[in-house]
């Protein structure tokens, strides 16, 4: 099972399952997820999402292995799209590698907790190939217009304190206290009134994304007709993004 699931007092965790291959995502494991997220957004016993990974990353972005489509992209997008306008708060833990498109799912969420390990990185660029899951749009609201370019031109990766000190996450934790600390967090999220919380996200998104779906839209544009489908370049960990 590639993906884990469990319901506890309104929080549902979401545990990417492939430790071997550093929570790589395919084709598969991507639909699981949206499916799974999907499920969550419907059920009215879930007050916040939490996103995590088994094993030493969060998710170093996509699998080499795993045949390159726009289904790919698709599911990616409409995962993003979810995330960003669901009514609940969207925690991510995240440690070890967190790459490509799992920096993507990470920004996706509204409130990220570190391990003090972790490293970032976006190298779709320096692959030739264009990035997914609305980065274009969330990167530069969180880390500002320069610091934003910076990481999606040059690629270099990022340490968890360098994280926090730029605004790419919430909070960075002793790595061996991640799970419990993004846990509390969430559960202290699933106290407060969901219609409040609710009215929050939206607004906020509302004020600062503008029409988020219109930026996706936009991405998988360019993603079409700049990246190539066949592309052999692998990121840390021999993963593709």
């Amino acid at each position: 099972m590639h993906l884990i699931q469990t319901l506890d007092a309104g929080v549902l965790e979401l545990r990417l399952n492939r430790p071997e291959r550093l929570n790589a995502l395919t084709l598969a494991l991507a639909r699981d997820l949206l499916a799974a997220v999907q499920a969550g957004v419907a059920d009215p016993a879930v007050r916040v999402i939490l996103l995590s990974g088994e094993g030493r990353a969060f998710c170093a972005g996509k699998d080499r292995d795993d045949p390159p489509t726009p289904a790919f992209v698709e599911t990616l997008q409409a995962l993003a799209s979810l995330l960003v306008r669901c009514p609940q708060p969207v925690v991510t833990a995240v440690q070890g590698w967190v790459v490509g498109a799992g920096v993507e799912l990470m920004l996706n969420g509204d409130l990220s907790v570190a391990a003090r390990g972790a490293r970032f990185a976006l190298p779709e660029v320096q692959m030739g190939l264009f990035g997914t899951g609305g980065v274009a749009a969330l990167l530069p609201r969180l880390v500002g217009l320069q610091k934003a370019k910076g990481l999606l031109m040059l690629g270099q990766e990022l340490g968890a304190v360098d994280a926090e000190r730029w605004g790419l996450v919430w909070q960075v934790v002793e790595d061996g206290a991640l799970q419990a600390q993004a846990r509390e967090l969430a559960q202290q999220l699933a106290r407060s009134s969901p219609a409040l919380l609710a009215e929050v996200k939206q607004l906020v998104h509302r004020e600062q994304l503008g029409d988020f779906d219109a930026s996706l839209a936009r991405e998988t544009a360019v993603h079409q007709r700049l990246n190539p489908l066949a592309d052999a370049v692998t990121g840390p960990g021999g993963q593709r993004t």
